[in-house]
């Protein structure tokens, strides 16, 4: 997954023959990362908390 240089999110999905070609799609990225295929293994992208009103912090899926 990588941000292009006029701010679009793309991505594709290689395996270890497509090197090359993710190269040449990532050479101008603003930011890139590589995510796993495997449920277990991914990590969000993003996180933030947020207190209700009361002050308790409250998990949601």
């Amino acid at each position: 997954m990588w941000e292009a240089q006029d701010g679009t999110i793309r991505h594709a999905v290689v395996d270890d023959t497509d090197h090359q070609e993710l190269t040449a799609l990532v050479a101008d990225a603003r930011a890139a990362c590589a995510l796993s295929m495997y449920p277990d293994e991914r990590h969000s992208l993003f996180v933030a908390v947020l207190p209700d009103r009361d002050g308790m912090l409250r998990a949601r899926r």
